[in-house]
């Protein structure tokens, strides 16, 4: 187990991402789970995902979509569980974020993601392959890169963060299978 701060949890999430890239563009069976209450898109800095470029082509990689995508791209499964728009104008969340959040699961439903929604949501996860992370931080420029937040990364090992791992990669699986409602075209309107 490893602490996560703001400080290292864009790289963690990216390594996690770009690990599963290269794994389904081997072949083997890649997957991430993203659970976040707020979704939105933000730039990636280039020194996090360029040092994969020597093994998949990344040139195309700015934001977080676009690394999610190609996930996607190279036969990965993305599961995403967030809170719905239409839940969201039901609070005092801004209508500008409201229609960011929006814009991206549109976008990453066009994509190939499967996306679902928990109105109760308020946990953020993100579990693939080679581990999972979760904590205080949703899945925005915010949450990664400026507020303080605090959390834990369990890597896929055979040691003790194993265990942590399967129970956190199950609570995903759960979470998405059996606790939230599939996505409609009324939730991206």
């Amino acid at each position: 187990m490893v602490h996560v701060t703001e400080e290292n949890i864009s790289l963690i999430d990216v390594d996690l991402l770009v690990s599963e890239c290269i794994r389904a563009n081997r072949g083997d069976r890649a997957f991430a789970y993203l659970v976040s209450p707020f979704i939105s898109d933000f730039k990636i800095p280039v020194t996090l995902i360029r040092f994969a470029s020597n093994v998949i082509n990344v040139s195309d990689v700015e934001h977080i979509s676009d690394l999610i995508g190609l996930l996607v791209y190279y036969g990965g499964k993305v599961y995403v569980v967030t809170r719905a728009p239409s839940d969201l104008e039901r609070t005092t969340i801004a209508r500008s974020f409201i229609r960011k959040q929006t814009r991206i699961l549109q976008h990453l439903h066009q994509k190939g993601c499967e996306i679902k929604f928990n109105s109760r949501l308020h946990a953020k996860a993100t579990a693939t392959s080679q581990g999972a992370v979760s904590g205080s931080f949703n899945l925005t420029a915010s949450g990664r890169f400026f507020n303080l937040e605090e959390g834990h990364f369990f890597p896929n090992t055979k040691d003790e963060s194993k265990k942590h791992y399967e129970e956190k990669l199950a609570w995903a699986k759960d979470l998405f299978e059996n606790r939230s409602r599939i996505l409609t075209e009324n939730d991206l309107k």
